[in-house]
């Protein structure tokens, strides 16, 4: 076995691994949630096992921790517990919670390395707590007390990834979340395909991918976005930095076909910061610079030159996306029941009325069903989970999330922190914060900077 060892890890000095490897899994990925989802976050799993008895480290598994959600391309019934997935998800736990006790038995247990794990603890607390007063929950519907347990099991998976990580591969999280953008663009793609005859425009659908719905896909694209600005940054070559922005490209038409309003004006404007923001960090700005100023004059001058095609375009784009102008689509009514929420007594005010304290029949892939209502906003979200107290832990965890990257150094900063950012701020007026599919691989990503930083502070170490 040392042999074979020492051969995989000879691979993985190749200078394109990091983008072949993410690559690799990322088809599985996608061919998984075309055609069987269980199937594919099997076939994961399995490598995911194969890879740690061979390696025994958690940077290696980072492509499909982060892709095995979004494998999911059925969804289920609120009422039900999807027993196939929790099974799956629960294999997958105890497979690494084997290689971690491993791992702590051979170097101990480095509680210094959690630079994240009080604020993941508080919002695990917080949303716990209100599980003693939800009373609207009748016993048809018990499968919601799951969401009480939804932040504490976040905290438990950011440090099952943080105590399985020795090597330090900075570059490997940020290929495996470029190539998160382009799964979720190629499931948007086929998703609009195959629904484009229903309406009258694309930018009139509005589609449900499985693991959620597709503004839920313009979140996490958007979230991704920064992470290939990075690997942008680490080019030397101008070729490379060409390739890498092709991702960014790819992405935007993703948002495009999100036709979520939110994700257009975070994507996009998140996109030109990034842009300009390169232009500091860059290691060939001169070659960047002309690249940039090229394809400034390419566009515009093709946008003009194609006036015919490209104008009714934007315009419908416009029309379709922005029909009733800048209006919230119905947020203002939701943030007020939230806010009616938490302000309804002292205890509410102090620790938040709960997960579930409103619900509703709505329209979901599944048809009329009764669901607990999400916010639309992290502010109001937190509030009607935690209360005061729940804000609070949220603050100790952006506190800490973003002391943490400003300590990573100006390229992280300017990428992946600027990204951090703009996600945040698009969370006051959509879901990012307390998601499943935002939150598992936000605390993934945690897990990896603050084992960089740790092991920066300890060894000066450089990313790899």
């Amino acid at each position: 076995m040392g042999n074979i060892r020492n051969k995989l890890l000879e691979m993985t000095k190749w200078k394109y691994f990091n983008e072949f490897y993410a690559a690799i899994f990322m088809f599985i990925a996608l061919f998984s949630w075309r055609f069987n989802d269980i199937v594919g976050m099997s076939i994961l799993i399995a490598i995911s096992t194969i890879i740690l008895i061979f390696l025994d480290d958690f940077n290696f598994i980072l492509p499909p921790a982060i892709y095995l959600l979004f494998t999911i391309n059925k969804g289920f019934a609120n009422n039900e517990i999807p027993i196939t997935i929790i099974i799956i998800a629960s294999v997958f736990v105890l497979i690494l919670l084997f290689f971690i006790i491993k791992n702590i038995k051979q170097n101990g247990f480095k509680f210094k390395k959690m630079k994240s794990f009080y604020g993941l603890l508080g919002l695990a607390i917080m949303n716990i707590i209100p599980i003693f007063w939800a009373d609207n929950i009748d016993a048809e519907n018990s499968v919601f007390y799951f969401l009480f347990f939804a932040n504490f099991a976040y905290l438990i998976l950011y440090l099952l990834i943080i105590n399985g990580l020795k090597s330090v591969n900075f570059k490997l999280l940020a290929a495996s979340m470029s190539y998160l953008a382009i799964l979720l663009t190629c499931e948007c793609i086929y998703m609009v395909y195959d629904l484009k005859d229903t309406v009258d425009s694309i930018f009139d659908l509005w589609y449900y991918m499985g693991w959620g719905l597709c503004n839920e896909a313009g979140i996490m694209i958007s979230f991704s976005i920064p992470f290939i600005f990075y690997l942008m940054y680490d080019s030397k070559k101008i070729l490379p930095l060409i390739l890498q922005s092709l991702k960014v490209a790819l992405a935007l038409v993703g948002v495009l076909l999100t036709t979520s309003r939110g994700s257009y004006l975070c994507a996009f404007g998140m996109t030109f910061i990034l842009a300009i923001a390169l232009i500091f960090i860059t290691k060939i700005r001169k070659q960047y610079l002309i690249y940039l100023g090229a394809l400034i004059v390419i566009f515009v001058v093709a946008f003009l030159a194609l006036n015919k095609y490209t104008f009714p375009l934007v315009e419908k784009a416009i029309n379709s996306v922005f029909a009733n102008g800048l209006d919230n689509n119905g947020r203002t009514e939701i943030w007020e029941l939230g806010i009616e929420q938490f302000i309804l007594n002292p205890r509410n005010i102090i620790l938040g009325p709960g997960m579930c304290c409103v619900m509703q029949i709505r329209t979901t892939a599944f048809g009329e069903q009764l669901t607990p209502l999400v916010f639309h906003s992290t502010l109001i979200q937190t509030l009607a989970m935690g209360g005061i107290f729940g804000i609070l832990m949220l603050i100790l965890h952006l506190f800490q999330k973003y002391k943490t990257t400003i300590k990573l150094g100006l390229p992280i900063i300017l990428t992946v922190g600027i990204g951090f950012l703009c996600v945040d701020l698009y969370g006051l007026i959509d879901n990012t914060y307390h998601m499943y599919y935002y939150m598992i691989p936000l605390v993934i990503t945690l897990a990896v900077i603050d084992n960089y930083l740790y092991n920066k502070e300890t060894n000066n170490v450089t990313i790899q």
